[in-house]
């Protein structure tokens, strides 16, 4: 496949973890990935570095997704060929957990505000080319924690990962006359560098009340993300697709 002909793909806050597994998995399907990161650049040139080892395509862009202006910036530099076949919106915003009798509004607020505004620009960027194009593949990574709280101190991130899975469901709607599919993957806990600190007792506890009998790896997530912008996935669009290993079924 020629680079001019190559499918690209956008993957925001494709440094590390979950971004940094399914910049991979895009890459090893014939996508040609911008990577995008928001302070890691070690990390981001890592991920090309065995990106390009694999025999693929890669390239990595710095930017503040929340920010409208580097946004908007990043989304030019990732398809300055006019051409964008895929994005995905892994880019978060940060919170620490705290219990609603002490969490503060500004920082409720701002975890849900900078949770959308992390997705916004650039999902308006991709519907006006993904429009002209006549087809495109949008994918958000949100939370099971939307369905509901799996401890105590997770108000905000629970808030703001429910407000992206109705956002997607609204573009899903205008977007499908474009040619363009719009889904959700919520994945449970995953094992990832930013999670490595929890205690192995509470691992395997939820391993234990996990249906396939483990805890998710960043590579997990990353399958369910290309599936969903693969051809198999053409008709599907509007959906919030848990990647949890059915623990949320044992739950209820």
């Amino acid at each position: 496949m020629n680079t001019t002909t190559k499918a690209t793909a956008l993957v925001t806050g494709g440094s590390r973890g979950i971004g940094a597994a399914t910049s991979r998995e895009l890459a090893a399907r014939g996508y040609r990935v911008a990577v995008n990161y928001f302070s890691r650049r070690d990390a981001a040139d890592q991920v090309v570095k065995l990106i390009e080892a694999d025999g693929g395509e890669a390239f990595a862009i710095q930017a503040d997704v929340s920010d409208p202006v580097q946004a908007a910036d990043l989304f030019g530099q990732a398809a300055a060929d006019g051409r964008l076949d895929v994005l995905v919106c892994n880019a978060g915003a940060r919170f620490v957990p705290a219990p609603v009798q002490s969490l503060t509004w500004d920082d409720f607020r701002t975890k849900v505000t900078d949770e959308l505004a992390s997705v916004y620009t650039l999902t308006q960027q991709a519907l006006r080319l993904m429009a002209a194009q006549g087809h495109g593949r949008i994918v958000y990574v949100s939370s099971a924690v939307a369905d509901g709280p799996p401890a105590p101190g997770m108000a905000a991130h629970g808030t703001a990962k429910a407000a992206l899975n109705t956002f997607a469901r609204f573009v899903a709607h205008e977007a499908g006359p474009l040619g363009v599919t719009v889904n959700v993957v919520a994945p449970g806990y995953v094992r990832t560098e930013a999670s490595a600190h929890m205690p192995q007792e509470f691992q395997q506890r939820l391993a234990r009340n996990t249906p396939l009998g483990r805890v998710a790896e960043a590579e997990d997530v990353a399958r369910a993300i290309a599936m969903l912008v693969g051809e198999e996935a053409a008709f599907v669009t509007g959906e919030v697709l848990t990647v949890d290993g059915g623990h949320g079924v044992a739950r209820r």
